[in-house]
């Protein structure tokens, strides 16, 4: 039968779940667990998970049933990697495509570069990239899928690339055991296919999250001397995003979608924004708004002394960079 057992250091948490299931356990739950298990298990366990706090779920554990000598892993990422069982046969037998997003200067309306933006095919099925990105890690399979994806948007884009255009790839800090294994998961496409190292720009996605800021540099400086652009991915103002900001000095700084989406309704948003473009100009770097939609938005940033834009307002991600209309911002597409 298939199902789970569930622990925890914490023997209140599993006598409140036992009292939330709607089926009581056996034996003593403070020593050997509580088992759910059956048809639905798994929808079972998510909503007595929402009947949890924060805490409580942090405390709670999860052995899957069909694989007892495994190790427990948080109840949260085995129900994710449940929802996502899918994920070892994409990596096995899957295909990235890249789909190409341009990145407009907000002042002359030509394209100063592409993200290469990750899609996923596994049969006929389309996988997004946030989907894959939550289903490598539920599976701890970050490396591998960094390196994928990495390397398929390079094989893909730099060929493929406008002339005088920067490619812009997405790089996973937490996805780098050591400065050596970041240069081996880069350089070696970009030498191969002989392309100029500075129209590649390398986006650090979420830095925070890295928490060896040592490491984050010596990665960071290692790139520049091969010749890349550096890009710091969801600038939003907390305090860990500009230690990041003033730690790698990037080139290129990416405005968070969130502080994008309605802008022009938000006096303080506004005001966050401009001190955030001038923290970044005073460190030499370009800024860009992501998740421009409206033109209104476009306005308000473009205002706010913001540099480049991108968005579906400026074109989606398609799978071979299309051309872009400059007309989108002039004071006649107002």
């Amino acid at each position: 039968m298939d199902g789970v057992r569930l622990l925890s250091h914490r023997p209140s948490v599993l006598y409140k779940v036992e009292h939330l299931a709607t089926e009581p356990a056996a034996g003593d739950i403070a020593v050997e667990g509580l088992l759910l298990a059956g048809p639905g298990w798994d929808d079972r366990l998510r909503t007595l998970m929402r009947a949890l706090s924060v805490s409580e779920r942090a405390c709670l554990f999860a052995i899957r049933l069909a694989d007892e000598q495994s190790l427990p892993v948080p109840a949260e990422t085995l129900l994710d990697r449940t929802r996502t069982d899918w994920f070892p046969e994409f990596l096995s037998h899957g295909r990235m495509r890249p789909h190409f997003q341009p990145i407009i200067d907000l002042h002359s309306g030509l394209a100063y570069g592409r993200e290469a933006l990750m899609r996923g095919m596994l049969g006929t099925v389309e996988l997004r990239g946030g989907e894959l990105l939550a289903a490598a890690e539920a599976h701890d399979a970050l490396f591998s899928f960094d390196y994928r994806a990495r390397t398929a948007a390079l094989e893909v884009g730099l060929p493929l690339l406008p002339p005088g255009e920067i490619l812009f790839v997405n790089v996973d800090p937490r996805a780098s055991l050591d400065v050596d294994s970041s240069m081996r998961t880069t350089w070696p496409v970009v030498g191969r296919l002989g392309a100029d190292p500075s129209r590649l720009c390398l986006e650090l996605v979420k830095p925070e999250r890295c928490l060896d800021r040592d490491l984050l540099h010596a990665i960071t400086a290692e790139h520049r001397k091969r010749g890349a652009l550096v890009a710091l991915d969801d600038l939003s103002g907390g305090p860990d995003s500009l230690a990041c900001l003033e730690l790698i000095k990037p080139d290129i700084a990416k405005i968070d979608t969130a502080l994008t989406a309605g802008i022009q309704h938000s006096v303080g948003r506004r005001s966050l924004v401009k001190a955030l473009v001038e923290c970044a100009h005073e460190l030499g770097a370009k800024v860009v708004a992501e998740g421009v939609e409206r033109v209104d938005e476009f306005r308000a940033m473009a205002e706010l002394g913001v540099d480049l834009g991108q968005g579906f307002y400026f074109g989606q991600p398609t799978e071979k960079p299309m051309a872009v209309d400059t007309r989108l911002v002039r004071p006649s597409a107002y």
